[in-house]
């Protein structure tokens, strides 16, 4: 879990201890703790309404780990202050969608993955071999400076970590212009349509384990 929260673009802390506890609320504020039922020395629940407590730190949002076999309890922590909670063990997407709800005011559905592999674009009786940078089980975006324009249907074939190349079908969604005064990278975001449950089921595992530093070859079999 460390690992994907060490990718996660917030101020998030794991609380186990209640020693962690006190670390984190006497040095930076997070934007987030993710805060263990089943502490040592001081139980989680004790923790969660000693640091409800205190005014200056009503802002921090709090998710409750535990077990399922705690899941009465969990729901009690809601009532104590808590803004949500996730069972052990704890899944990557669960955990990503979680943060990024309590977070962001426009929350993503699932997990992002920076990661760079060819990607084959057609359009019509045209083709480009590009670079796919971005890429979620919803879609992709694909590095190019004369992105195609908004509503343009393609096939897609992506050279990810695979038997053969992934096949599917997309629409382009926005598109960004080259801009040498600008961070922002040129491409386009590219929707998945009509995508197989078992190909968004490998990409989705694909990038939990990239992740969580893991791999699973098989995935997309």
């Amino acid at each position: 879990m460390a690992h994907l929260l060490n990718r996660v673009e917030y101020n998030v802390f794991t609380v186990t201890t209640s020693y962690e506890m006190f670390k984190v609320t006497t040095g930076i504020t997070p934007h987030l703790i993710l805060l263990d039922l089943r502490m040592p020395l001081v139980a989680g629940m004790t923790c969660l309404e000693k640091l409800r407590s205190n005014k200056g730190l009503n802002a921090i949002k709090v998710v409750m780990v535990s077990t399922a076999a705690d899941l009465p309890s969990l729901k009690e922590t809601l009532k104590k202050g808590a803004q949500a909670y996730i069972i052990n063990p704890i899944k990557p997407t669960e955990l990503y969608t979680t943060i990024h709800g309590l977070i962001e005011p426009h929350p993503r559905k699932c997990l992002r993955l920076r990661v760079i592999f060819k990607a084959a674009v057609t359009s019509g009786n045209m083709m480009w071999r590009l670079y796919a940078t971005v890429i979620s089980e919803n879609g992709v975006f694909i590095r190019t400076v004369n992105p195609l324009p908004e509503g343009t249907s393609v096939h897609l074939s992506l050279e990810l970590p695979s038997p053969k190349p992934i096949e599917l079908d997309g629409t382009v969604v926005y598109a960004v212009k080259l801009d040498k005064n600008s961070l922002m990278e040129p491409g386009m975001g590219i929707k998945f349509v009509n995508a197989p449950e078992k190909i968004t089921h490998g990409i989705r595992k694909f990038i939990e384990n990239d992740l969580m530093c893991e791999f699973d070859r098989e995935a997309f079999i």
